[in-house]
């Protein structure tokens, strides 16, 4: 049997335990000062530990909401302006919040290099919840979800891990990209994925799989390729199938970015789309409309989903005891150019 440690409500006390003074806890609090990495995470993991939140943060639980939702993207925030799919969430998402009466507050915090720090505006209490957009590494969410303050995942989520999510229906998506690739006569087909953690990637590599198994196709012959970082290694990986007695008629790819690169790579070695092979992304982002041939994909109603994800996390900051909160958001195929009946 294990011991709760001991409540801790004053700075005195976290600077006694970490055997420093009260003005290097000051500072790692609210993220000045120089102070080193094994104190900084020394300080923070304490005040974990023993469940304390500065005086700004425990003033706002207990007397008023900041009507603030602090919104953090993996990386890091600067990452979201270069991706037009999670740019346009965020976009819905504040026309929402605002509609509610609530501010949106981007995160200037870098997640892949503070793993173990929280970002400011929690440490400080200004955000009255946490959305998570996108792929966040588990113990990632975790480490913000034992803060206390409410978490949502945005397009993601973790099995196990009990934070409100909305993601989409990438399983039924793939079931019927493989559907149609099947009625047009493709027989080898594959899917292509990165290799990190992407609990939305897994779940479309499920539904592919399950149509595979429903057309009774060969899984010599449908196979999936995730052992790969980046889109070089990807192309690697794809000319060694391309050169086997098995090679694909058909990719589908996990975003549209992956499939608008891959296309670009099988063109530059003489491969004509979709006269050769066919291809399928994934997001209806700007980088099918502007591939050529312009690439079949699924849309999603980034309006919607930002739409329904401020909902969610309102809800969860104005009824703290509504029950856990999931949301699968329903997506259509687009037909383009990039896919036709395999070569004889």
């Amino acid at each position: 049997m294990t011991n709760t440690p001991t409540k801790i409500n004053s700075i005195k006390e976290i600077a006694k335990i970490a055997n420093c003074s009260i003005a290097t806890v000051s500072n790692t609090l609210n993220n000045k000062g120089r102070i080193s990495k094994e104190v900084r995470d020394n300080i923070l993991a304490i005040c974990k530990k023993h469940g304390y939140l500065p005086n700004s943060a425990g003033r706002n639980l207990r007397r008023r909401r900041n009507e603030t939702v602090g919104l953090m993207f993996y990386p890091s925030s600067a990452a979201i302006f270069r991706n037009v799919f999670y740019a346009e969430i965020m976009e819905a998402l504040e026309i929402e919040m605002d509609a509610h009466g609530y501010d949106l507050l981007l995160s200037g915090h870098n997640s892949e290099y503070n793993s173990n720090q929280p970002p400011r505006f929690l440490l400080q209490g200004k955000a009255d919840a946490i959305i998570m957009l996108g792929r966040f590494p588990r113990e990632h969410i975790q480490g913000i979800k034992d803060f206390g303050t409410p978490v949502m995942q945005l397009d993601g989520y973790r099995k196990k891990i009990e934070v409100d999510y909305v993601t989409t229906d990438g399983f039924a998506a793939n079931e019927q990209i493989v559907d149609h690739l099947v009625r047009l006569g493709h027989r080898n087909i594959i899917f292509m994925a990165y290799a990190h953690e992407d609990t939305n990637a897994s779940q479309r590599e499920k539904g592919f799989f399950s149509a595979i198994e429903k057309h009774q196709l060969s899984k010599k012959s449908c196979i999936s390729l995730r052992d790969f970082d980046n889109t070089n290694e990807a192309y690697q990986s794809l000319k060694r199938l391309l050169n086997s007695k098995r090679a694909p008629t058909a990719i589908i790819a996990v975003n549209d970015t992956l499939a608008a690169e891959i296309q670009q790579a099988l063109q530059a070695d003489g491969f004509s789309i979709p006269a050769d092979i066919s291809i399928f992304g994934f997001n209806d982002d700007t980088d099918s409309r502007q591939a050529n041939p312009q690439i079949s994909t699924v849309r999603i109603n980034k309006q919607l989903l930002g739409k329904v994800g401020a909902a969610m996390v309102i809800k969860r900051i104005e009824k703290p005891s509504t029950p856990l909160q999931s949301f699968s958001l329903p997506v259509d195929l687009i037909h383009r150019e990039s896919v036709a009946k395999p070569p004889r």
